[in-house]
């Protein structure tokens, strides 16, 4: 009989904290983006007294 490798379980849920991990940031910085994009295009429309 071989031996185990030890801490596969660690690895394993290492590797999927790590793939949520980019996916959140990555979905953070896109959303970073499309909001900066839309207070640039309110500070230059006329609806900008609508939100004050």
């Amino acid at each position: 009989m071989k031996n185990k490798v030890r801490g596969s379980a660690f690895r394993l849920t290492g590797l999927i904290l790590g793939i949520i991990g980019i996916t959140v940031s990555v979905t953070s910085i896109v959303f970073s983006a499309v909001g900066l994009h839309r207070a640039r295009l309110c500070k230059h429309c006329k609806t900008k007294e609508l939100y004050q």
